[in-house]
């Protein structure tokens, strides 16, 4: 799979990918000179970033109801 191809899946930009698999978050291999993934590679990422994305959403609103309770 390509960049572009996993960068639709995750829901991030092409080069957000590339900066992914750079610092191996996401493990690849080079075809030639093109950069590919393999589709449980992406599917694991994606599942990592949808359990930090639930994790900042809960910090986010406790932060909501802290301000509102105390006037921080």
């Amino acid at each position: 799979m390509s960049p572009t191809e996993a960068s639709a899946i995750l829901g991030i930009s092409r080069p957000l990918v590339v900066l992914r698999m750079d610092s191996s978050d996401l493990p690849f291999r080079y075809v030639g000179k093109h950069r590919r993934t393999r589709l449980k590679d992406v599917l694991e990422l994606k599942t990592k970033l949808d359990i930090r994305e639930v994790a900042m959403d809960a910090l986010a609103e406790d932060t909501e109801d802290l301000i509102e309770a105390h006037g921080l």
